[in-house]
């Protein structure tokens, strides 16, 4: 006979039940399931940050970059290009200027300026939307940083601003700006800044308040006038048909390229300590979180000494029949556990169709407190599996003490008492 399942089914569906062990039943079920949908929740917001950062980060910065050491190895790239096109994983590739510099911008002509310090980087547009998706998201679309259409008396170079950096300056389409930059050199005791005039030709909009409220984008050859070698960073971009393949792709091309002459970097290196962090932050909510369904261990626990205490004639009458200590230890292992599945199963359920519903409402962020602007929920069934998992074993493990002490009950004490 399979009476564990039977009795134990019976107990949980019996009406005459008192009302405070009932509720202590309901409290021990609420408990795991606020603490497996919890977890659910939490876990699932970590991951879309996570997620969501990895694909800004590589989508702005790109997978792999070559950098120049001496001025001699960027007049020679030209000769680079085959180099990095031939490599194994690459996709595209295309050469960059970088550097910082002031950007000022009048909002009362002669009175009153706005300056603030932003990364200048300059581009081959053509070349950058094969290798980054922030050229696609340039408001209005365009093909160069010309600016001959305006008419100026002197020429003006091209910018594309950041939409977060716009906002602050209160700088609109086709306004004049300025980029200041010191030179690397002092003359005579004097440093004095150099200044381009700029007309801004449109915004970029990547989603991430840190890229877009510090960078600017010209085109190459004019960020390559104004910076010389010792202030401005110069090399290629390169993008893989797998952003996880970026170290191994790094490695391979500083075996082809003399390292005298160029050096090399990747996504993950540039971003480790960051992605380090989320994960052991992850470990950690995982572990702090887990003790709500601890309390409702030690409810569970609780409801289960209650539930002997009133079962004990029962429980003689059954040894007394008969039934091994074995026997009556698994009728009550197997409510505590069918209790915290229950609760685990609604806390699952509830949790998920919680972050499907955040998701979809994409509820609004401070870019400048969390790198990105919306909340970003993503669920990953080894969460769901590890969550569920855990509370269906802590719940188990409650069940062990009360039962065993119910296992021990000796059949006369137990009817004598009665």
């Amino acid at each position: 006979m399979n009476y564990p399942f039977f009795i134990a089914k019976r107990y949980l569906e019996t009406k005459r039940r008192s009302a405070l062990v009932s509720r202590i039943t309901t409290i021990a079920i609420g408990g795991v399931f606020v603490g497996v949908m919890t977890l659910v929740i939490v876990l699932s917001v970590i991951n879309g940050f996570e997620t969501e950062l990895r694909q800004r980060i590589v989508a702005f910065n790109t997978n792999v970059i070559v950098y120049m050491r001496h001025q001699e190895a960027w007049q020679h790239a030209d000769t680079l290009d085959n180099i990095l096109a031939s490599q194994r994983h690459v996709q595209a590739i295309a050469p960059f200027v970088r550097s910082e510099a002031l950007l000022a911008y009048e909002v009362i002509p002669g009175r009153r300026t706005r300056i603030r310090g932003v990364v200048v980087k300059g581009v081959d547009l053509a070349k950058e939307a094969l290798v980054s998706s922030v050229i696609d998201s340039i408001k209005p679309p365009m093909e160069s940083f010309d600016t001959s259409f305006f008419e100026d008396e002197e020429p003006r170079a091209g910018l594309v601003v950041g939409l977060d950096l716009a906002l602050e300056l209160r700088v609109g389409l086709g306004e004049e700006v300025a980029l200041v930059t010191a030179p690397s050199t002092i003359h005579g005791g004097k440093v004095d800044p150099q200044v381009m005039n700029c007309r801004v030709l449109g915004f970029f909009n990547s989603g991430m308040y840190e890229f877009d409220s510090r960078f600017v984008y010209m085109d190459l050859a004019e960020a390559d006038a104004l910076f010389d070698f010792e202030t401005g960073l110069r090399g290629y971009s390169i993008k893989l048909d797998d952003i996880y393949k970026a170290q191994q792709v790094d490695e391979e091309i500083q075996k082809v390229l003399p390292l005298q002459h160029y050096g090399t970097n990747n996504w993950i290196n540039m971003n480790q300590n960051l992605f380090s962090y989320m994960k052991i932050e992850k470990i950690l909510m995982f572990l702090m979180l887990t003790l709500i369904t601890l309390v409702a261990a030690f409810n569970l626990v609780g409801m289960l000494t209650m539930v002997i205490m009133e079962k004990r004639k029962e429980i003689g009458i059954l040894k007394a029949m008969g039934a091994p200590s074995f026997g009556v230890m698994s009728i009550f292992m197997l409510e505590g556990t069918v209790i915290g599945v229950l609760g685990t199963i609604g806390g699952s359920i509830t949790g998920f169709i919680t972050c499907v519903i955040l998701d979809r409402i994409k509820l609004d962020l401070p870019g400048d407190v969390y790198f990105i602007k919306t909340l970003p929920v993503l669920v990953q069934w080894q969460d769901l599996v590890a969550v569920c998992g855990s509370a269906i074993f802590i719940c188990f493990l409650a069940t062990i003490y009360p039962s065993w002490e119910a296992s021990k009950l000796l059949p006369v004490e137990a009817i004598r008492n009665e």
